[in-house]
């Protein structure tokens, strides 16, 4: 029982330290949307498929559904640490 106290104060620790909104906004490109940490009106990377774009962060709403994953390197992607 002890172990899920400390798992509780760990997450809310890691929230804390992030602003409580890790991966909380939505970056909205052309084709893709993805969760990004990026904050609202910012230029944020969706990934999927092989192919990566650039879109605008906006807030996340609910029921919004996922196509692909943060990050890219947009015209660089065989640069040291892309994905």
């Amino acid at each position: 029982m002890n172990s899920l106290g400390y798992l509780g104060a760990a997450l809310l620790t890691a929230m804390t330290l992030a602003g409580g909104q890790a991966l909380g906004n939505t970056c909205r490109t052309d084709k893709l949307m993805c969760p990004t940490a990026m904050p609202v009106d910012g230029y944020c990377e969706c990934r999927a498929h092989g192919m990566t774009e650039g879109g605008t962060v906006t807030a996340h709403a609910p029921r919004e559904h996922y196509n692909a994953t943060s990050g890219g390197c947009g015209v660089s992607p065989n640069a040291p640490g892309c994905r």
